[in-house]
């Protein structure tokens, strides 16, 4: 297997400059690591001590902020690199307080991995969740550099537990460090020989908790918008909306008889998406449609829903809800729950949620209201007018995040000693 994997990622690189021709997203992906090495060496102090955290795209790196919040406390005269896999993570955090150098990640070539860890000298390296690149991982141990992933989570269906998949689970052994976030995947890690793991739990509760004590405000062009159009009225907020997240939820939603906002956040903001959330409305949903970027404080007041055709700002949104959805659980898969359980409010979300820890164990204490179908979605509206169904979600909610607290600590614990060894 590790031919064929070096083979794919030589062919990738070859084909990459030609495929980026042809697709914006790709062609950052290309064009943003030409010039990694020489950012490197300018941004980058030689004289002083080096810790690398890398992610994959934004919510990982808002899983790593926790952590990254923890280093710079704790090891106030070290720089911090930070890197990306995706240009949605790269573009958007390119300029991230927490970081002294944020780049993206060179593809995870023998070539690429020995000259990013031999010119960065980290003295230890953190990857998000997971993050496990062979040529990387084995250009660490060479340089006998210490690494954990941590807030990973494990299931059998992954390849590492593949009988033929023996390259991958040696990439996974060389961590100095697993943390995961259940007895599950201690148990599997064992039982592939991976000895060197600890149960420290999922730094997102860590980061929503914060962001709960302190809401992020949203950016001074467009509060003044969404304050206008929310005007006091109750507010539903749908986050990484689809279009089959909205082919379940906005029958409801025109039937819907109270008066009600609704804020809606597409997971992806390119036209064609954008163009198919809007078809997927009911006519008279889409005629009281605004788009964040085309509205005014004047217009939007008017309107009964606000697309965001804007990334990163999500979080800002959920503060202001009453009541919120999820989306992906009709499409690839649930999105970030926990950035709206928060706050203690009726939250639904579609049924493909099963691999998603939080969101099952909220399902099944019924902090969370799990939409099959269009009658699911009235009766959701409906009993999130009840004022004993809001207290009990609001319990339910707070209490199982409460529980989950102190990841980041257990992981600083645990960092501090292979910094000291």
């Amino acid at each position: 297997m590790s031919v064929i994997y070096q083979f794919l990622i030589l062919l990738s690189q070859g084909l990459l400059p030609i495929v980026a021709l042809f697709n914006p997203k790709l062609k950052q992906f290309h064009s943003g690591r030409k010039e990694v090495f020489k950012q490197l060496k300018k941004t980058l102090d030689p004289t002083r001590k080096t810790i690398w955290l890398h992610a994959a795209s934004l919510g990982e790196y808002e899983q790593g902020i926790p952590v990254l919040e923890a280093l710079r406390k704790d090891y106030p005269n070290d720089q911090i690199l930070l890197s990306f896999f995706s240009p949605s993570g790269y573009e958007i955090r390119k300029n991230s307080p927490l970081a002294d150098c944020v780049c993206y990640l060179p593809i995870d070539s023998f070539k690429n991995a020995r000259r990013f860890v031999q010119q960065v000298k980290p003295r230890l390296a953190l990857f998000v969740k997971y993050e496990v690149w062979p040529n990387y991982m084995l250009a660490l141990e060479e340089a006998r550099i210490p690494s954990v992933l941590f807030s990973s989570i494990f299931r059998p269906s992954q390849i590492y537990f593949k009988w033929y998949a023996g390259f991958m689970r040696d990439s996974l052994g060389r961590f100095s460090k697993i943390f995961v976030q259940d007895q599950k995947s201690v148990d599997l890690l064992a039982s592939i020989g991976i000895a060197d793991t600890a149960l420290t739990g999922d730094t997102r509760f860590d980061r929503v908790h914060s962001l709960s004590l302190q809401p992020k405000l949203l950016p001074k062009t467009v509060a003044p918008i969404v304050a206008a159009f929310v005007d006091q009225t109750p507010c539903l907020v749908g986050g990484s909306i689809w279009p089959e997240d909205l082919a379940v939820l906005a029958p409801a939603l025109a039937q819907y008889p109270n008066p009600l906002k609704i804020i809606l956040a597409p997971h992806k903001i390119d036209s064609n998406h954008m163009a198919l959330l809007l078809e997927t409305l009911p006519r008279e949903l889409r005629e009281k449609t605004c788009l964040l970027s085309q509205a005014k404080t004047k217009n939007v007041v008017a309107a009964k829903i606000l697309m965001v055709d804007q990334i990163g700002i999500l979080n800002s949104l959920y503060p202001l809800a009453q009541l919120a959805y999820v989306g992906g659980g009709f499409k690839t898969g649930l999105h970030n729950t926990l950035e709206a359980a928060v706050y203690g409010i009726p939250l639904a979300i579609g049924p493909l949620y099963e691999s998603f820890k939080e969101a099952r164990e909220l399902a099944n204490l019924g902090g969370i209201y799990v939409l099959k179908n269009k009658t699911d979605a009235i009766d959701f509206l409906s009993k999130a007018t009840e004022t004993s169904y809001q207290k009990q979600v609001q319990e339910l909610q707070q209490s199982y995040i409460a529980q989950q607290l102190g990841s980041t600590k257990k992981i600083m614990t645990s960092v501090a000693e292979l910094l000291s060894e």
